[in-house]
């Protein structure tokens, strides 16, 4: 029986309050904090497995029911969530698996092993990839150890936990191997589509993510840097295209002089839309509209912001209740 906290929201019934795309945001929010506590100490808990298993579903479906909702997740990633980085990365990476899946039109079945595959990639680290986000300097002998055999530790852990899924075994294996073989641990050639997928979800959206030594990447430097990237390969512009150029979460410069958080994507990845939040002198605006397309006359995305303080200051609840 799936726990309650993590249903998803038309399963659970949004509160009467709320907007779809609030209670949306809360789920996101559950299921991280739902998911904290199984990927620090999974192999001590008895319901490692009925978690999982349930968080998967929950993203699956979150992802067709509020796909933009979830992306804001992943980009406005705040820098209070840094302690628990190494889950954050995991369900997000879950959400791009499954996006990734809706648009190759995969499984059912294959889709939910490429779901697990993501939030259980790095089970073995879970903790250690907390502690670099925050870190700021090399790694020692030790580190550079566990994370180079993570992949196969990962797979011993889930076989430990009784999972014998192969799909979702092999991705969690070879999501570093890379096509030339200069990947890691095993210097394969050959992996499981589901990898393939996987390392690509796993590269973009840890560049998205802040890290203590520096913010997320903007997204048009993001695009870029993926296809250029020798880990993005065949699902690189699948990505791309389903994010497009300013994904929702990020912050843009509009012609205005504005400064403006993106909602919602359009069918025109470069005019997705926008809610103006800044003046041209970085003051909040007293009164947030709802969404409006960057289309509009008048108005159009000039850039990407780099401002981190303004990022700090997103009203991420509120702008939900705009969308």
């Amino acid at each position: 029986m799936p726990r309650p906290d993590l249903i998803a929201p038309d399963c659970a019934g949004p509160e009467a309050s709320e907007s779809l795309a609030q209670s949306c945001w809360r789920h996101w929010q559950q299921l991280l904090d739902g998911l904290t506590p199984v990927l620090m100490q999974p192999l001590s808990r008895l319901d490692t497995l009925d978690t999982l298993q349930t968080t998967a579903a929950a993203v699956m479906h979150l992802a067709r029911q509020s796909p933009d909702v979830g992306l804001f997740h992943v980009v406005h990633a705040p820098s209070v969530e840094l302690h628990r980085y190494s889950v954050a990365h995991a369900l997000h990476t879950a959400l791009l698996m499954s996006l990734i899946a809706q648009r190759k039109e995969w499984s059912p079945a294959l889709e939910r092993s490429g779901v697990l595959a993501a939030l259980t990639m790095n089970v073995s680290i879970t903790a250690l990839q907390s502690q670099l986000a925050l870190h700021d300097g090399p790694l020692d002998e030790t580190q550079r150890e566990d994370i180079r055999h993570h992949p196969t530790e990962s797979r011993w852990w889930l076989e430990a936990l009784g999972v014998t899924d192969t799909d979702w075994l092999d991705a969690v294996q070879q999501h570093h191997e890379q096509p030339d073989g200069t990947g890691y641990p095993l210097g394969l050639t050959g992996t499981h589509v589901l990898a393939d997928a996987l390392r690509t979800c796993d590269v973009l959206g840890a560049k998205l993510s802040p890290r203590g030594s520096r913010p997320g990447l903007l997204s048009p430097r993001v695009a870029s840097e993926i296809f250029q990237h020798r880990s993005a390969g065949y699902f690189g512009a699948t990505l791309i295209r389903e994010l497009g150029l300013y994904p929702p979460g990020s912050l843009v410069q509009l012609n205005t002089g504005e400064v403006a958080v993106v909602l919602r994507r359009t069918r025109d990845p470069m005019t997705p839309d926008v809610v103006p939040l800044f003046t041209r002198d970085g003051q909040p605006l007293s009164t947030l509209q709802r969404c409006a397309t960057s289309r509009a006359p008048g108005r159009c995305i000039v850039s990407a912001c780099a401002d981190a303080t303004l990022r700090q200051q997103i009203p991420c609840e509120t702008l939900m209740s705009l969308v």
